[in-house]
């Protein structure tokens, strides 16, 4: 196996423990806060995340395929892995303000 097969092989086996540890996320929205965006802030970072790291676990082998065709693909592949990462920390930017909102209602501030 040459440097780049093993560096592609290691970011492919990151990328699918880091999906599969995303899962106890699920575990977490059923039991949040009381507030009801909570849950769907954490479904959608969620789904968002998996998402993002399927698309990664997509193209780590697409850029080591001997097809010219699936070549011209993985740069529009890593344009949407980005953009789903934007996404995601927009999703956690607005849930965090979405907490401290309702802390700052529910507890009020003096």
């Amino acid at each position: 196996m040459t440097i780049l097969q093993v560096a592609q092989t290691l970011i492919f086996i990151v990328l699918l423990l880091n999906t599969v540890h995303l899962l106890p996320v699920l575990g977490r929205t059923l039991t949040g806060p009381a507030n009801t965006l909570q849950p769907g802030f954490h479904y959608s970072i969620l789904g968002v995340r998996l998402l993002r790291n399927g698309i990664g676990l997509i193209l780590v082998p697409a850029t080591a395929a001997p097809n010219p065709e699936i070549h011209a693909v993985v740069p529009f592949g890593i344009f949407v892995f980005l953009m789903l990462a934007g996404i995601n920390s927009l999703l956690t930017q607005l849930q965090k303000r979405s907490l401290m909102a309702w802390s700052e209602d529910r507890y009020g501030t003096e």
